[in-house]
């Protein structure tokens, strides 16, 4: 009970910390809130899980976000529920089979930068299109953009051998 407290408070924290920079919302008041108001265990908790399953509840709980503060947008929601599944998921190891290969990146600026320093280098240019129609967390107006934004990403996992989250090892975001 207590390490599963601990990884929780984490990835809350982490996802909270995400809207530090350019997020329309940035205080605890606000933020906590809507990160505590999906339904992970809907995705966490079961047997095995399916795309189709995962990418239902992901556009559920990014409108769920959007719908309950309209100061958020479908990329800053999307932001928040990314990084905290990174943690829960990817670097704590919790949830059902499969799940770690399902949850997308956190989009920002250092991945768009990772993506597009590693498409030009390997001549991807088809999916540096896809990645960088929109290349700002607020201009990711609807899930179709967000999504197609997702879809270059899987492309280019699927070019780089890995899972769609660990595209985030292009992440330049530490880079000065």
């Amino acid at each position: 009970m207590k390490k599963s407290k601990i990884i929780n408070t984490f990835c809350e924290w982490a996802a909270f910390s995400s809207t530090r920079s350019g997020a329309p919302l940035k205080s605890r008041a606000d933020v906590y809130p809507l990160i505590r108001l999906l339904k992970y265990d809907e995705i966490l908790h079961g047997d095995s899980i399916e795309e189709s399953d995962f990418d239902s509840w992901h556009r559920r709980s990014v409108e769920e976000i959007c719908e309950s503060r309209s100061e958020m947008n479908v990329g800053w929601a999307a932001k928040i529920i990314n990084v905290y599944l990174k943690g829960m998921v990817y670097i704590a190891g919790e949830g059902r089979e499969g799940l770690v290969g399902l949850i997308h990146p956190p989009i920002d600026g250092g991945l768009w930068d990772g993506i597009e320093e590693y498409c030009k280098a390997n001549h991807h240019e088809n999916i540096l299109k896809r990645t960088h129609a929109i290349t700002t967390i607020s201009g990711i107006k609807t899930y179709t953009q967000y999504q197609d934004i997702i879809d270059g990403c899987r492309d280019l996992s699927n070019e780089m051998g890995c899972s769609l989250i660990e595209v985030e090892q292009l992440w330049l975001g530490t880079k000065f």
